[in-house]
């Protein structure tokens, strides 16, 4: 490793996810609140959860309701979700970050009526 190693600009699989998320488009859906931690259970072992999940307005559950913020790159080939529970419009709970297949997150999309990939 040379003195000039340390300006070489790092390749996008070694940044930290949480970088990449914030380069990334995000897009919030509301969901019914159901019980948080059965829900990270769940998408824990399998992405196809997500689909489980009843989109609501957010009027009308405005004083408790999932938020999930879908982080997408252009292609949509890598796709990421983060859940929080959020009471009265304040985040009480959050998950850790899911990603989430090109398939499932169109399904979940088309249960919105807004499919754009």
């Amino acid at each position: 490793m040379g003195l000039f190693d340390i300006f070489k600009k790092k390749s996008s699989e070694e940044q930290p996810l949480k970088k990449r998320l914030a380069s990334m488009k995000c897009k919030l859906v509301n969901y019914v609140a159901d019980d948080f931690e059965v829900l990270c259970g769940e998408m824990d072992k399998s992405e196809e959860y997500l689909l489980k999940l009843k989109p609501v307005n957010y009027y009308a559950l405005k004083n408790e309701y999932i938020e999930a913020a879908f982080y997408s790159d252009d292609e949509h080939e890598e796709n990421y979700v983060i859940f929080r529970l959020m009471k009265l419009d304040k985040p009480v709970m959050a998950s850790g970050i899911f990603k989430v297949s090109k398939d499932v997150l169109r399904k979940a999309y088309t249960k919105l009526g807004a499919v754009n990939f």
